[in-house]
């Protein structure tokens, strides 16, 4: 079997991305804000978007399986508090778990966090668990810097991650370390922020030590 750990939603239906926009919008003018029931995208609306893209894709290519994920650079965890990313969390999830359940077999989810900048991540776990026990996620997407390209988050060997550590060891879940967007302009997005990302987080466990809170 031939399985694609790195999948992200990229072609969901434009109202996605529509929906996110007046939620954005509200923060500066609360009577904008979108209801949840706003939103309305047909199962048909995702197979439109899965089978002339991911699904074409993966056939051609011979990939059995895809660990599918939202589309990282609208985790955004720097937009909002964290009653934002916890909304947009979960929709975004929903629909990767949608897509899971039209093609059982070809795409399993993993979870995007409900992060947000000096918030303690204890509060990512209920989505955590919603994503694992509900929707049968396999792993999850971490950003080390839910700052947007400022890096204010401590290292990710701090115990300020470890709740999210703990809950990953409880279900056996792996993380995909993964930033989101760059609103740092000496950084791009994806031809800087995330290659330096990369290095950044993979020193960061290099250099780092973590303590036990028990023993082994």
């Amino acid at each position: 079997m031939i399985i694609d750990i790195h999948g992200h939603y990229t072609t969901a239906p434009a109202a996605l991305g529509l929906w996110r926009d007046r939620q954005v919008a509200a923060l500066e003018d609360p009577s904008l804000a979108p209801s949840r029931t706003d939103l309305s995208i047909s199962d048909d609306d995702l197979r439109e978007s899965i089978e002339a893209n991911q699904l074409r894709l993966m056939d051609e290519r011979g990939i059995d399986l895809t660990v599918f994920s939202p589309r990282a650079s609208f985790m955004a965890h720097h937009v909002g508090s964290l009653a934002t990313s916890a909304e947009w969390a979960a929709i975004c999830n929903e629909l990767c778990h949608r897509v899971s359940r039209l093609y059982p077999g070809r795409f399993v989810p993993a979870a995007m966090l409900p992060q947000s900048p000096g918030v303690d991540t204890e509060t990512c776990l209920p989505e955590l668990t919603r994503c694992v026990e509900e929707y049968g996620a396999v792993a999850l997407n971490l950003n080390p810097d839910p700052s947007g390209g400022h890096w204010t988050a401590p290292p990710l060997t701090d115990r300020y991650w470890y709740p999210v550590y703990e809950k990953m060891v409880e279900y056996g879940v792996p993380a995909m370390v993964h930033v989101s967007t760059s609103i740092n302009a000496a950084f791009h997005t994806t031809g800087a922020h995330y290659l330096n990302a990369d290095t950044t987080a993979f020193m960061q466990l290099i250099q780092g030590t973590c303590s036990r809170t028990s023993p082994p």
